[in-house]
């Protein structure tokens, strides 16, 4: 079976990556914030042109730190009190299979599938067979040994593509889905218009992705008191999911943050560690807290639920 950490993973994957948000890709250990967010128009069509190099270099990275800190499933999830964070991801994928229609034997289109742990549930608890997307190759491999460990290489299958250029025929699926991927298109209205081509009429488009909400604007609402995962809440951990949840909780701490930061100055400065990391560590971390916060604020949530259906007639 292949493992979590694919050959060849180093240094040149997090230099890769880094060098799509620098004006100096020679130096990615310098990340310009103006190329980042607020790029210029050039800068950002440019960027846009190579929409699935710079996603696909993304996953190369972070995929192998996905799985081994949080498992199989890449989304976020209501917590179950009292429940670990993986069953109350498995609870959740059996409700999002429910909320979208899906029937044993349904052909199904999974976008944006990861490495398949979402596949993987629902294919096993409704019967339906599952096709997932991902313009990574790494997720495709890695993807196809954990569905064989599972059993379920006849009931979910991986292929590497394009959101914008789906490569299937007119009306071939059933029902799709996706969960946390559609945010990431570069030209969602294309998006849409590819999956609505290889939907049959009448099926089911079920997705849950980031929004902001009607709160966006600069400082609508304070701070909510209490928090989640992301946030590294450790006495929440502690209470709510479970003992083994705990550590992953614990790691997003900001003073094991901070400390962890300081053991890696100490291995770069020695010579043990890529400068790059720095930069990596910094930018997760960043990105993380910027979702707790947001979610606490009420101005955005990285799962809002949309339930749609193709038009069973052309004029529909």
């Amino acid at each position: 079976m292949a493992s979590h950490i694919p050959k060849g993973y180093a240094q040149d994957r997090l230099h890769r990556y880094l060098a799509h948000f620098t004006r100096d890709p020679s130096n990615v250990t310098d990340l310009y914030h103006e190329a980042i967010g607020w790029a210029t128009d050039e800068e950002r069509r440019e960027r846009q042109k190579k929409y699935c190099e710079v996603a696909s270099d993304y996953y190369d990275l972070v995929t192998p730190l996905y799985e081994q800190g949080w498992g199989q499933q890449f989304h976020y999830t209501p917590i179950v009190p009292g429940v670990t964070l993986r069953e109350s991801m498995t609870a959740y994928e059996k409700l999002f299979a429910e909320l979208a229609c899906l029937k044993k034997g349904m052909q199904v289109l999974d976008l944006g599938c990861g490495i398949g742990g979402p596949a993987r549930t629902i294919a096993s608890t409704v019967g339906c067979k599952i096709v997932g997307i991902t313009n990574n190759a790494w997720h495709v491999e890695r993807g196809m040994a954990l569905t064989k460990q599972a059993g379920l290489d006849g009931m979910v299958s991986l292929v590497q593509g394009d959101f914008l250029k789906l490569p299937f025929p007119n009306e071939s699926f059933d029902a799709a889905y996706s969960i946390e991927s559609l945010c990431y298109a570069p030209d969602p209205a294309a998006c849409y218009k590819e999956i609505k081509r290889v939907l049959k009429p009448g099926a089911p488009f079920t997705f849950h992705d980031f929004a902001m909400t009607e709160k966006t604007s600069r400082f609508a609402v304070p701070p909510r008191r209490g928090t989640y995962g992301p946030a590294g809440d450790i006495c929440w951990a502690w209470r709510m999911p479970g003992w083994p949840d705990f550590w992953k909780v614990f790691k997003m701490w900001s003073p094991f943050r901070g400390f962890a930061h300081m053991i890696y100055r100490l291995l770069i400065l020695l010579g043990m560690r890529p400068r790059e990391v720095s930069s990596l560590m910094d930018m997760m971390w960043y990105c993380t807290k910027a979702v707790a916060i947001g979610g606490k604020m009420g101005i955005f949530t990285p799962m809002y639920l949309f339930v749609c259906r193709k038009p069973a007639k052309a004029k529909e």
